[in-house]
């Protein structure tokens, strides 16, 4: 406890209202003040040099006044010249939109690029495809400063330095012909998510020549447990299709619906569609969200339960024996009390409920939601399975971990530069443990250091 005539004598000589959270901050004892230098660095900075508001108005107006004497510097001069011969369309001022997509996991997010001069400066949604629907997020809005980042590849590069095509080839051939003996036993291809089919058939053909060469697809936030849990309900990797506007009630099992995806922004406009009341005594759909994390989707839920994380998968397993399916050993212990609300709710509705898992949820939870999606009657009506539209679906996990190469002496990487350094890391990891590999040739082409989900190149002709 500090001198109460400390205490005193500091009171006396301040007027007006002081406030302090203890007595040894009124007294600002050594102690106090050490604690404090070494807790909250900038609170200290305000105790040991304090600054009346006499002071404070002194320095802010001397900084004005040097920051208007820098707007005082006389900028050299530029001159403007127009063109020689204007291309054919292009009025100075005005803009011009060209119609692009944005691609994310091999799927293409359609988009309207506004350009001024032939530099894009704007990005919306393009409202004639169908994966927009004209809208756009925070991610497509930003993705037009890609076109500007200074890191951004444009030549090809090995090794970190610049080459040119006729380098590239001409180290490639011998490299390839060295495998044909081996039918590709050495060679590794490493691409993104490809759903091109121009794309995949040069791969493909590459294949047939070298067959015993590997192809691994790779994306940093990839979505295996969705192909893997479509693979344990149908024995395939198949693509669902969910059909929000159909649907009079909405569980997800910590699903962003509206944030992640390939089909976010068109959810987005489904739930919206789906909440509208076009008819008299129409009810609007019902959203609850059981999520472990904040997302969009918890934002406009009716019904948002937060769960720990690990509360997922027990979760999906009670809702899934709930409505009649063999979801093996139901955990023991109390369940969430909105769970018994959302199971009448999902029962009320056969056919015109959906219930949507995650992509950072496991397979098995997945698999449950695919479950009971069959058991409601949903199938066909509020969510559609069509064949993956990826060239080589596979569980790109999976790939990296077996069978793993003795020898990968020539590697080729194209796409985005984080499935490159997530290999090259795994690849030389293996090597080392083997001992057997001893050259690697790594060639980039025109790729980003950091994947780049803007359109790749603008023309104003």
């Amino acid at each position: 406890m500090s001198d109460l005539a400390t205490i005193r004598e500091r009171l006396r000589g301040t007027s007006g209202r002081t406030f302090w959270r203890s007595l040894d901050e009124l007294v600002e004892t050594p102690e106090f003040v050490e604690f404090l230098q070494y807790e909250f660095p900038r609170q200290a900075a305000g105790i040991a040099a304090a600054l009346d508001r006499r002071g404070f108005l002194k320095l802010m107006g001397a900084s004005f006044a040097l920051a208007g004497l820098g707007a005082c510097t006389k900028q050299p001069e530029e001159r403007i010249i127009p063109y020689v011969q204007q291309p054919e369309g292009l009025v100075l001022g005005e803009p011009l939109y060209y119609a692009t997509a944005m691609p994310l996991h091999g799927f293409g997010l359609g988009v309207l690029a506004e350009s001024h001069e032939g530099r894009p400066t704007k990005v919306e949604g393009n409202p004639d495809h169908p994966a927009s629907l004209g809208a756009t997020d925070a991610a497509t809005q930003a993705s037009v400063l890609g076109l500007y980042d200074p890191d951004r590849s444009q030549t090809v590069l090995a090794a970190g330095e610049i080459r040119t095509w006729d380098a590239f080839l001409a180290a490639v051939r011998p490299a390839l012909a060295a495998q044909e003996p081996k039918h590709g036993a050495g060679l590794r291809i490493l691409t993104d998510t490809i759903t091109s089919p121009t794309l995949a058939r040069q791969l493909r053909a590459l294949q047939q020549k070298f067959p015993n060469a590997v192809w691994v697809q790779y994306d940093v936030d990839g979505r295996d447990a969705v192909r893997e849990g479509a693979r344990r309900a149908f024995g395939e990797i198949v693509e669902p299709h969910y059909r929000l506007a159909e649907a009079a009630v909405v569980v997800t099992l910590d699903a962003d619906l509206f944030g992640r995806g390939p089909a976010r922004l068109a959810l987005a406009r489904d739930l919206a569609r789906a909440r509208r009341l076009e008819a008299p005594g129409a009810t609007p759909a019902r959203l609850y969200a059981f999520e472990c994390t904040p997302t969009t989707a918890g934002a406009v839920a009716d019904h948002r339960v937060p769960l720990r994380a690990s509360e997922i998968e027990p979760l999906a397993r009670r809702l899934a024996a709930a409505v009649g399916v063999a979801a093996g050993a139901v955990p023991a212990g109390p369940a969430p009390a909105a769970l018994e609300a959302v199971v009448r709710d999902l029962l009320a509705h056969r056919g015109k409920s959906l219930v949507v898992a995650g992509d950072d949820q496991p397979a098995s939870v997945h698999a449950l939601a695919h479950a009971v999606n069959a058991a409601l009657g949903n199938v066909g009506r509020t969510v559609v399975y069509a064949p993956s539209a990826e060239a080589a679906p596979q569980i790109q996990l999976e790939a990296f971990r077996g069978p793993p190469p003795t020898c990968a002496s020539t590697r080729r990487s194209i796409g985005s530069g984080s499935a490159r350094t997530w290999a090259s890391t795994t690849t030389r990891r293996r090597a080392s443990a083997t001992g057997t590999c001893r050259r690697r040739t790594t060639w980039r082409a025109g790729a980003t250091s950091a994947p780049s989900t803007a359109p790749r190149r603008f023309s104003s002709r």
